[in-house]
């Protein structure tokens, strides 16, 4: 009578752990299979920061603002320009040019 319990509990392990093997491999492959997605997917998303890297890059940018004809100006040019086209800024007329700024 017990030999027989004893067999039968051994019996029951050894389906549960066939099982419990099983389900482990499953989630093995499961896991498997997430992670080669999980590269493909960040392959695409580098892809893309590349591209959008390029596409911002101040050369591109000229580049298709020129190619659009947006008429846009590069900021030290603008600044230039209107440096050259102001007019000198009055001077007040009590303020000695020959006493340093530390002085007045």
């Amino acid at each position: 009578m017990r030999l027989g319990i004893i067999i039968i509990a051994l019996a029951a392990i050894a389906v549960a752990l066939v099982q419990v093997r099983r389900e482990e491999m499953v989630a093995r492959h499961r896991l498997q299979t997430l992670r080669a997605a999980q590269v493909k997917i960040r392959r695409a998303l580098w892809e893309q920061q590349v591209r959008l890297g390029e596409l911002t890059a101040p050369r591109a940018v000229r580049h298709r603002a020129a190619e659009m004809a947006l008429g846009l100006v590069d900021k030290a040019e603008a600044e230039r320009k209107v440096a050259v086209d102001a007019p000198p800024a009055p001077r007040p007329a009590n303020v000695n040019p020959q006493v340093p700024l530390w002085q007045r």
